[in-house]
């Protein structure tokens, strides 16, 4: 009898166990909270299709200059980073021993030619004489040979003029360009060109600069299928194309020039050719050798832009979280095209122009998990707004 009350005990007490963790468990689900996220159709645009490479600029035209005689530097004639006009002078050397071999190789020419002058006369005395059969014809000959060789040394004492003058006319150094000049890498007082050439300073010319960059071996032909070039170039219908440069701390590319040379050989070992392209450069912003950001546009097409901070990844590859008819998650993957302003990016393949893309709340969505929608109508603003809630890590 007491065995049955202990047996009827422990059965009301399983059943009541049960009953309890049913209610609990049928409660969690009741109290289970569906996450709210943020979604957005992607934004239809006319966006414009592009081609981004790196490159380096370099001067329209830059010129060492040398000293071209030896002697002692005497005059500066500019300032640092002075403008400087083609023929400006710019250093003077001492001129007056080339002064002195000027006075002398032209002394040497005055001799020179009283020399041949009474050479000729010689000459002619002696035609007159031979035809008169009062010389021999040996006789002859000699004095035109003398006349002959008189009249080399005059040439040569000519050219030893023309030489002694442009030794005088390098001692007065000038910019063979217009440009800019750098500072002088040599003071006065020093002797120049003694052993070699020394540079003294440089001239660049940067009214314009130009960029050079290498273009892949796809992306050329891209180029050249949309704009063609005749075999034999007609200046008059030659094609400019546009080419957009951005210095490494500039938003975008604010500077605007033009394609005006490519290389005529692809790199076998790198498939990319060398093109360059020229930009205006008026107030001197742009100097040789900095980095630059290139990109050249070619054409408009319609694309779905969604927010960069609304794409994830993993080992398959990107792809995007969407929300379908019954408000369950989906996960579609995607190839991305080009990036573009305000975080935007170019959905390639993968979503249709109808998807309910999650912008916001990704760490709350889960693929095959229900979510409760919130649509808005500007995604970028959407993202941007996400990212200053996110926690500060200290």
């Amino acid at each position: 009898m007491v065995s049955n009350s202990r047996l009827s005990i422990i059965l009301l007490t399983a059943l009541f166990t049960t009953f309890v963790l049913g209610c609990s468990r049928e409660a969690e689900k009741k109290t289970t909270r569906i996450p709210k996220v943020t979604v957005s159709v992607p934004v239809q645009v006319e966006a414009e299709r592009r081609l981004d490479y790196t490159g380096s600029t370099a001067a329209l035209e830059y010129v060492d200059i040398r000293a071209r005689v030896a002697g002692f530097l005497e005059k500066i004639n500019f300032d640092p980073k002075q403008k400087v006009k083609k023929g400006d002078l710019l250093f003077v050397i001492d001129p007056r021993q080339y002064q002195a071999a000027v006075d002398e190789a032209k002394a040497q020419l005055d001799s020179k030619e009283a020399s041949f002058k009474l050479a000729r006369i010689d000459e002619e005395i002696a035609k007159t004489l031979e035809s008169k059969e009062a010389i021999s014809w040996l006789k002859l000959q000699q004095a035109e040979a003398k006349s002959a060789v008189s009249k080399s040394d005059l040439d040569l004492a000519s050219a030893n003029l023309d030489q002694a003058k442009l030794n005088l006319e390098y001692t007065q150094v000038t910019s063979p360009i217009n440009g800019r000049v750098s500072r002088n890498l040599v003071d006065v007082g020093n002797l120049v060109g003694a052993t070699e050439k020394t540079l003294l300073t440089t001239v660049v010319n940067d009214e314009f600069i130009y960029c050079y960059f290498n273009v892949s071996e796809m992306d050329l032909m891209i180029l050249k299928r949309l704009y063609p070039l005749p075999r034999i170039p007609d200046p008059l219908k030659a094609v400019k194309m546009k080419v957009f440069l951005g210095l490494a701390d500039e938003e975008g590319f604010p500077h605007e020039g033009r394609l005006d040379f490519t290389d005529t050989v692809v790199s076998p070992s790198t498939g990319t050719i060398q093109f360059r392209a020229i930009f205006p450069n008026h107030d001197g912003l742009l100097l040789p050798g900095m980095f630059a950001r290139v990109r050249i546009p070619y054409g408009k097409f319609s694309a779905l832009l969604v927010p960069e901070a609304a794409i994830q990844f993993d080992q398959g590859g990107r792809y995007l979280l969407v929300v379908d008819s019954q408000n369950i998650v989906r996960q579609k993957r995607i190839k991305m095209g080009q990036e573009e302003a305000n975080g935007m990016r170019v959905i390639d393949e993968g979503i249709s122009p109808d998807d309910r893309v999650i912008i916001s709340g990704l760490q709350r969505a889960r693929p095959g998990f229900p979510v409760k929608p919130v649509s808005t109508s500007s995604p970028s603003q959407e993202t941007d707004d996400q990212q200053k809630e996110k926690p500060v890590k200290k």
